[in-house]
């Protein structure tokens, strides 16, 4: 993971971002509770000494405020959403973190479905065709972020915009465009690639851990692999196309990797998204320009 900033760009998210099954304290576009603030002010005024008690806040625990189903489904991972038509499907605001101006927000919607052996996402996004064969940076790029431990943040393990209060361990898929539309990357499609177990050194679809965003690895332990299978595609390949990116991906629902989220049928578990927009200058993609879910906290993923 040697092209983007290696580990050290502020990313705030998404899956940021792998994962321990937990449900989570986020909420739902449609059918979600609304997070609520509980106020209550008491004041006593003597006839001669008015005294006024104590303001007390309370804010009650945040409700879920996303979240989708990921129904059993039958999905093959080759860049084409057809066969997503029947699987429901979440709309989410990718916006800049908080302390950088000018990055344009992106409309994104996110899939997921499962079988009895793997995980199936399709991440889409709003954009412009832009992808250089030559220079990634050029190219579209995004991550995924879920759980690997207990009640860690969704800004790739922080729990605030900027970084500052890590709280556990997730896990980041990452992916560079490097190689076409229509071709499989990842560790599944190129088993024997350089560097760390996590590392894709042909295709740059690399499965990464973070505790927060200064700090991003590839998956380097004794039990570290990458098992993620990815194929993009775009509605309107022209160089500009105004039309949507096609981000599908696949991992086994377990691994044997204890940097990776684990994913079990009736369970649930949450994600955060990012994306990097090839246009945003003239040399490209910057590491902190980039738009994601995470300041409204985790997405819920149901696994029915």
């Amino acid at each position: 993971m040697n092209r983007m900033a290696r580990k050290s760009t502020v990313m705030a998210l998404v899956m940021a971002t792998g994962g321990l099954l937990l449900v989570a304290c986020g909420g739902d576009d449609d059918s979600a509770d609304t997070n609520s603030v509980e106020t209550t002010v008491t004041s006593s005024t003597a006839a001669t000494t008015e005294t006024t008690a104590a303001t007390t806040e309370t804010t009650a625990a945040p409700g879920p405020v996303r979240k989708v189903d990921a129904p059993a489904a039958a999905i093959t991972v080759d860049g084409n959403p057809a066969d997503w038509a029947d699987v429901p499907a979440l709309d989410v605001a990718l916006e800049a973190i908080v302390e950088v101006d000018d990055v344009e927000a992106k409309d994104a919607t996110v899939q997921v479905a499962h079988d009895d052996t793997n995980l199936y996402m399709l991440y889409t996004v709003t954009d412009d065709y832009n992808w250089n064969a030559d220079d990634g940076h050029l190219s579209a790029a995004v991550a995924v972020m879920f759980p690997a431990s207990t009640d860690p943040g969704p800004h790739m393990g922080a729990t605030d915009q900027l970084g500052d209060n890590t709280a556990g361990t997730v896990d980041i898929w990452h992916w560079e465009l490097e190689c076409a539309a229509g071709e499989p990357t990842g560790g599944a499609a190129n088993p024997n690639a350089e560097g760390d177990p996590g590392n894709d050194s042909v295709c740059n679809f690399d499965d990464e851990w973070s505790t927060d965003p200064d700090n991003r690895e590839d998956d380097n332990s004794a039990t570290g692999e990458n098992s993620l299978t990815g194929v993009w595609g775009h509605s309107n390949a022209v160089e500009g196309g105004a039309g949507d990116w096609y981000f599908e991906i696949s991992r086994p629902l377990q691994t044997g990797d204890e940097s990776d989220a684990q994913f079990t049928v009736g369970e649930s578990t949450q994600l955060a998204l990012a994306y990097w927009d090839p246009s945003s200058t003239p040399e490209g993609w910057e590491d902190d320009g980039h738009v994601q879910s995470a300041n409204q906290g985790w997405i819920q993923v149901d696994l029915i």
